[in-house]
């Protein structure tokens, strides 16, 4: 006859309460039993923490009763001896994980800022080297644009002695042969001079011949 009740309880409380998890409370262990019953066979002892699946409950003689699987175990034990939360211990254990979890991480944070800080510090003394360096660079670009400027500025002077050169020795070239036409020309004069000169003298002398065997002859014939 027990049996049979507890087959039919157990079907109408199936269909009233949804199964969930629950835990042993802390520091407890608790039997597991066929029945509701202290008179049931034990199936199985809980201990504080382990996690069982609520099947269905049921009230009776003004106590709750759970009706749990564990496994492949099912039977009945005292809800009051159940949970919906972990057991502090459990609580505290995860909370510790985690805890070290986020030390953990917070020390891997603390490397990698102390590691972006100092790539920071080689990353600014490096724009610093930069800096000196583009400054270096300006003033020896200054200075070569102002050396530069010396050659470029001697180059038109150079360039525009060329040319004055170029042009004096034109000029003297051509004062040169001037002077050269002007003493042909001297020369032709002196020599068309000299031979009007001679010339002249020839006539003159061919003149004076003939004036006086003229007078020669005009003497001659007087005598006769």
């Amino acid at each position: 006859m027990n049996r049979f009740t507890l087959l039919f309880t157990l079907l109408i409380c199936t269909g009233l309460v949804a199964a969930d998890n629950r835990y042993v409370i802390d520091d407890l262990t608790i039997t597991v039993r066929s029945g509701r019953t202290n008179s049931h066979q034990i199936v199985k002892l809980l201990h504080s923490g382990d996690k069982i699946e609520v099947l269905s409950e049921l009230e009776e003689n003004g106590r709750q009763y759970s009706y749990i699987k564990v496994g492949d175990i099912t039977g009945w034990v005292l809800s009051q001896y159940l949970s919906k939360t972990k057991i502090a211990r459990d609580r505290i254990s995860a909370i510790e994980a985690k805890s070290e979890k986020i030390i953990a991480k917070n020390t891997a944070l603390k490397e990698q800022l102390a590691k972006l800080k100092a790539e920071n510090k080689s990353l600014t003394q490096q724009r610093e080297k930069l800096n000196n360096s583009a400054q270096n660079l300006d003033q020896e670009l200054t200075k070569l644009k102002r050396v530069s400027a010396q050659p470029i500025a001697i180059q038109k002077t150079n360039d525009k002695l060329r040319i004055d050169l170029a042009t004096k020795t034109s000029e003297a070239k051509l004062l040169s042969e001037e002077n050269a036409d002007l003493k042909n020309r001297d020369q032709r004069d002196w020599f068309v001079t000299g031979a009007a000169v001679t010339l002249g003298s020839i006539l003159f002398g061919i003149i004076l011949t003939r004036i006086r065997w003229r007078k020669k002859s005009s003497w001659g014939s007087n005598s006769f």
